[in-house]
């Protein structure tokens, strides 16, 4: 039973993260702050990445509305965002949903990706590629499908070489585990 409530609760998460999400671009449309809103959530992103204990002021059950609001706005107002974005996240704690924070802000940034005809793209590798090979890789893939691209990068070092390069919906892997494990089948075949 208790199973069903937990699925229950993810799907009204999910769409309570939508809400919000569509609420804040329609927003900064609007107001004609699309790009300006959009830096300001990638900075709320990146701080959240590489601070576990604002993740943990956002997540924690113990802090009262008031002083999850008072942390949030000071370190906000030392981000420098928006008042746009700072009014708004200040309406998500006074509502009680900062443990959501970062579900809405990745979320806006897939949003306003889609708004603007942007496709997505990832390349999946062992180490970092440069910002050079990075750029050469998003030309290729715009002149390959005429379109906008946003193209980020991750680092999974259980494909033990190559890339596995995901656009859209289309995953092209060239990884050096999906070789071997192509080679497997094809072993215990010939057995």
């Amino acid at each position: 039973m208790g199973s069903v409530y937990l699925a229950s609760d993810s799907k009204n998460i999910g769409g309570i993260v939508e809400r919000y999400s569509k609420a804040l671009l329609e927003l900064s449309i609007e107001s004609k702050k699309l790009d300006e809103v959009r830096k300001d959530i990638q900075s709320i992103i990146e701080l959240i990445h590489n601070s576990d204990d604002f993740l943990k002021v956002l997540k924690s059950p113990i802090l009262s509305r008031e002083d999850q609001k008072k942390v949030i706005e000071n370190i906000f107002l030392k981000l420098e965002v928006s008042k746009i974005v700072l009014n708004f996240f200040l309406v998500i704690c006074r509502n009680r949903r900062s443990f959501i924070i970062d579900r809405i802000c990745n979320r806006f940034i897939e949003m306003e990706k889609d708004f603007k005809g942007e496709v997505r793209a990832q390349i999946i590798s062992t180490e970092k590629p440069d910002n050079e090979d990075l750029s050469k890789i998003e030309k290729i893939i715009k002149d390959t499908i005429k379109s906008d691209v946003s193209l980020t990068s991750k680092i999974d070092k259980s494909i033990i070489g190559g890339y596995i390069l995901n656009i859209g919906s289309v995953m092209l892997d060239g990884s050096i585990k999906s070789k071997l494990q192509g080679l497997r089948v094809l072993m215990k075949g010939t057995k």
